[in-house]
């Protein structure tokens, strides 16, 4: 059974690392919270991800997951850096076409 991978970017588009298999938990207001083994660009397990709580936050792609309501998180920060690492963030929705 092959894992789902949900791709974790930074501002300039760059993958930083993904999560594999991770736990999704959605809030009412379109906000999520994601845990569990977080590995870097290469697919190595990373003991701990270096974060500045102050830094511009992630980018999330959540499309692997079928059951997301939202398909992109943005104002993606590190809550727990070490493993299991947890990150939150908002749901992206797409803006309205005229």
């Amino acid at each position: 059974m092959s894992k789902v991978k949900v791709n974790v970017y930074n501002p300039a588009g760059v993958l930083i690392g993904y999560f594999a298999d991770p736990q999704i938990h959605t809030f009412a207001q379109g906000e999520y919270e994601i845990s569990g083994h977080f590995f870097d660009g290469a697919g190595q397990v990373l003991t701990k991800i270096d974060f500045n709580p102050e830094a511009v936050p992630y980018m999330v792609d959540l499309s692997p997951l079928e059951s997301a309501k939202h398909k992109r998180l943005k104002n993606v920060y590190v809550q727990r850096g070490r493993q299991p690492v947890k990150m939150t963030g908002c749901g992206e929705t797409t803006p309205a076409r005229s």
